[in-house]
């Protein structure tokens, strides 16, 4: 439980929740409908990739758009 804490940094509870939030009412509550079953149901696919991404992201915000800035950093040379 306390890599958790590791992980999360400084955030309030109010941002872990309003993340939840998002994440039911968004990925939850689209993937229950039976229309999207055949996208949702290979969550090996999109959501471990999409938490290990944002778990990176947290660790080091400046990774964000680092090969977008690197390209224009060449390309202005």
């Amino acid at each position: 439980m306390g890599s958790w804490f590791k992980v999360l940094g400084d955030w309030d509870m109010h941002t872990v929740v309003n993340y939840l939030s998002a994440f039911w009412t968004v990925v939850v509550m689209n993937c229950i409908q039976p229309v999207n079953w055949k996208y949702c149901y290979r969550v090996d696919q999109w959501l471990v990739p999409g938490v290990m991404e944002g778990v990176e992201i947290l660790n080091d915000p400046s990774i964000i758009y680092k090969t977008e800035r690197e390209y224009l950093k060449n390309y202005n040379r």
